[in-house]
């Protein structure tokens, strides 16, 4: 699967390896996989953060636990307002929270990457997004769906 990916630039590690660093973790979440640690910058960056924080708390890191918690994406934000929200019980506020996270995801051209690490011009407007969303909304209420009809 690596491989066959354009965006991989590296080399995957050699079985004895793998195998050795599974026998030294033995369970133990403070130290990555070598796998894990090629493939976590292609992953959507907010698994990412989940991944980063697990290993960094199971290290007792608290540097990189305070940094990862000072450079939240507004996604990863709303990510964690819908699991809350889904905890206490609130359905409608974690929909909300739920398409916010959708709607934010939508306006990155690329998930995996961190929030900044790329020119924000590569990125849909937030503005532009909401008020296409909201005529596109009229429009649908006011003249219907092209499938309207259609069983």
């Amino acid at each position: 699967l690596l491989l066959r990916l354009d965006s991989f630039k590296g080399e995957l590690p050699r079985p004895r390896v793998l195998k050795n660093a599974r026998l030294k973790s033995n369970g133990d979440d403070s130290a990555m996989d070598p796998l894990d640690e090629l493939l976590l910058p292609l992953i959507d960056e907010s698994v990412r953060r989940q991944v980063l924080v697990r290993t960094a708390e199971a290290k007792g890191d608290y540097e990189i636990l305070d940094e990862l918690d000072r450079v939240k994406s507004r996604r990863q934000i709303a990510k964690e307002n819908y699991e809350i929200a889904k905890d206490e019980g609130k359905d409608d506020l974690a929909d909300m929270w739920e398409k916010e996270a959708e709607f934010l995801g939508t306006l990155r051209a690329d998930v995996t990457q961190d929030e900044g690490s790329y020119s924000t011009y590569m990125d849909r407007d937030e503005w532009y997004e909401r008020t296409r969303q909201k005529i596109s909304e009229k429009n649908k209420k006011r003249f219907g769906s092209l499938m309207d009809g259609i069983e």
